[in-house]
């Protein structure tokens, strides 16, 4: 076992560590000195990181592999703790209550009023890799004295004990943790890259959980950030984009005003947009004769190579073939 990066001075929020432990071989997770719990049964081999990224931030991330049933028995604080799962599944149950799943499915958070028993058990030869962002209430708090009414659907997941909601279609959250989870820099560089993204992360958050488009601000470049954000998530899979709906509640505003904000920008209905950019692209992939044209019709998410020739001779005056 390998262990480096360690902070034992870690504040009440939380009762995980900072540390990094790499496992080459099965160890057992009781002597890792991960957190304080009062119970730590099972063994794992692989990766685990946790890291304050400010004060009141700390991010976490793993892959193990569980080489016999994990039991852990702990108290967490008030907090809220948002995780991303990449492959496998957490279970944990709250105060004795259903367990919760978490799973490729959809990000989700958990959201403490109070201290709370948890135990968590996985199998043994289970295996997961996640990644998450755990948040001191008090930023929170902190934040709220300022006025900020943004912030209130976050606050409200701190109340009446134990909150657990997955958070489905949130895909920012989602492109947020992947790239925490593969950041390409070491040092300084890579502590700033993980603060930056965190508090991108909480922001995602805030917004998904409920800011109103009221709350939004409404100048034209807010608008024009919008519109371009909303553009890159619809080129980041041409194949398979979110629909208008999802694409608005990720970006936390209301489909028609998405819509009416995205042809203000772009002269062109984001359904326009994305028929344009898919005969575009599928145009260039066609001209690297690397591929069919039914290979290229399928890759840019045509359910058929006639629908995807029929709409190519519209666009262009030629069908696919002549490329």
């Amino acid at each position: 076992m390998k262990q480096v990066a360690v902070n034992w001075n870690m504040d009440s929020w939380t009762p995980y560590r900072d540390t990094e432990l790499h496992f080459d071989t099965p160890q057992a997770l009781g002597a890792s000195n991960i957190l304080d719990a009062k119970e730590i049964a099972g063994s794992a081999t692989g990766h685990y990181l946790a890291r304050r990224v400010r004060p009141d931030m700390q991010y976490f991330e793993c892959n193990l592999h569980f080489t016999e049933p994990l039991r852990i028995h702990k108290v967490l604080p008030e907090s809220l703790c948002v995780v991303h799962v990449v492959n496998g599944q957490w279970s944990h149950s709250v105060d004795g209550g259903a367990p919760n799943l978490y799973n490729p499915r959809a990000p989700a958070i958990l959201g403490l009023s109070q201290p709370m028993e948890t135990i968590d058990i996985l199998p043994a030869q289970s295996h997961v890799r996640l990644c998450g962002l755990r948040v001191s209430s008090d930023f929170i708090h902190e934040l709220m004295e300022h006025g900020d009414s943004t912030l209130r659907p976050l606050l409200a997941l701190q109340k009446d004990g134990a909150q657990f909601i997955e958070l489905p279609n949130c895909k920012a959250v989602s492109c947020l943790f992947e790239r925490l989870y593969h950041s390409p820099y070491h040092g300084a560089l890579k502590r700033l890259h993980e603060e930056s993204l965190t508090l991108g992360v909480f922001v995602e958050l805030a917004v998904y959980m409920g800011a109103s488009v009221s709350q939004r601000p409404c100048s034209p470049r807010a608008h024009r950030d919008l519109a371009h954000e909303a553009r890159r998530l619809l080129e980041e899979d041409l194949g398979r984009p979110p629909c208008a709906h999802e694409l608005a509640r990720t970006l936390g505003v209301g489909e028609t005003t998405l819509r009416r904000i995205f042809k203000n920008e772009f002269g062109r209905s984001m359904l326009h947009y994305l028929r344009d950019r898919r005969l575009e692209v599928g145009r260039q992939l066609l001209r690297q004769r690397k591929w069919q044209v039914a290979q290229v019709a399928y890759r840019m998410g045509y359910s058929s190579p006639s629908n995807f020739t029929h709409a190519y001779k519209a666009r262009f005056g030629y069908p696919p073939c002549i490329e």
